[in-house]
């Protein structure tokens, strides 16, 4: 705003000091037009125009002084044009070549750009490979902790293995030796209990199984536990779940303490306890086993027997009578003597059977009686 006015009273100031320069000129025409004055030896007409024409030039050169005098710009523009010419041309030649160097910044950008999305790209593709590195090595670090623990399994089966083996050559020699007390799975002794007693009368009862054992144990040649001065030793969880079997048991169990593994004479025997529901399997006087012979002069009478008798140890098996010493029948010595002699003097086919003597339960035994039936042949 300040700066318009400024140009506004300059602007002013030249037309009213040419005003003034022209009225002067004029004034000085007239008079000396009148007066008939000469110049430099000139004709008054002459002189008259010579003072006219100098006038216009004071004004121009007073306009020029003052606006020379009054602004930089003017004064730039009347004696710096060609300086002025030689800037902006070299201001033209600095701007190409800036605009040269632009291109070539801009070209560099676009390179620069290329090369910065080529390495995001690198980049995501190499945290990708690094993502699936760490996920192969955490599996990796899995598998070998997997294989670590198989390998520790494995060294303690080793070990186990190797106990077991150096126990089993201890029970060949031992057996070799006749030191075995007991072998392995072999019955030591069994019970009848009533089931569905209280946990702690099956308690009870099972302790007094064990001092039996205890017993039997020691006139066999076991030793004692050095802490627990027992012979015969039950693991906790065989006989806390033999406690709840008997609790929860409707009728009779038939309980058997059986060796866990071979037993050396002078050591302790390790036992396992069996619970098993003592159910009626057959009734007296009824027929468990028959069956049709053929009995000529070249029958072996004992051969047969003993066939019979192994069939019917395998019938009382599969209905489930727990065997003692690997058998479940028993025949009386005169029954079998008896049997023998008929067979001895029978010929032809024949019905061998065998009747139970009295009821047989899970317990057992098979306690039989063998009886020798001719055969009916129906007639004509």
């Amino acid at each position: 705003m300040r700066a318009s006015f400024s140009s506004f009273l300059l602007i002013l100031s030249i037309i009213l000091l040419s005003g003034v320069i022209a009225y002067v000129g004029d004034f000085l025409g007239r008079r000396i037009g009148r007066k008939k004055l000469s110049l430099f030896k000139l004709r008054p007409r002459y002189t008259a125009f010579l003072v006219s024409i100098m006038t216009g030039i004071l004004i121009a050169t007073v306009t020029l002084l003052v606006l020379s005098a009054a602004s930089e710009d003017v004064r730039t523009a009347l004696f710096g044009m060609q300086e002025l010419r030689e800037q902006l041309n070299s201001l033209n030649q600095e701007v190409i070549a800036r605009s040269l160097e632009l291109e070539n910044t801009e070209k560099q950008l676009e390179d620069y750009q290329s090369r910065v999305q080529e390495l995001e790209t690198k980049e995501r593709e190499l945290q990708n490979s690094k993502a699936a590195l760490e996920e192969q090595t955490r599996l990796l670090g899995e598998t070998v902790a997997q294989l670590e623990k198989q390998r520790d399994e494995l060294q303690q089966e080793l070990t186990s293995l190797r106990a077991e083996l150096a126990r089993l050559r201890s029970s060949i020699v031992a057996i070799r030796q006749g030191r075995i007390v007991f072998q392995d799975d072999e019955e030591i002794l069994r019970a009848i209990l009533p089931g569905g007693m209280s946990e702690d009368k099956a308690q009870e009862a099972l302790l007094a199984v064990i001092r039996k054992g205890d017993q039997l144990a020691l006139q066999k040649g076991a030793g004692r536990h050095s802490e627990t001065g027992q012979a015969v030793f039950v693991p906790e969880e065989d006989f806390r779940q033999a406690i709840d079997k008997i609790h929860n048991a409707s009728n009779d169990v038939v309980v058997r303490l059986v060796a866990a593994i071979n037993s050396l004479q002078g050591e302790p025997v390790i036992a396992r306890m069996y619970v098993d529901e003592n159910r009626k399997i057959f009734s007296q006087g009824e027929v468990i086993y028959q069956k049709v012979l053929t009995i000529d002069e070249g029958t072996n009478i004992d051969a047969l027997l003993g066939e019979v008798l192994r069939e019917l140890n395998a019938v009382g098996l599969k209905k489930g009578i727990l065997p003692q010493e690997g058998k479940v029948g028993i025949i009386s010595a005169s029954n079998l003597t008896e049997v023998f002699q008929e067979l001895e003097n029978i010929r032809g086919k024949i019905i061998l059977r065998a009747v139970a003597e009295e009821d047989i339960f899970t317990a057992g035994p098979l306690r039989v009686r063998l009886e020798v039936l001719k055969e009916q042949t129906p007639e004509g």
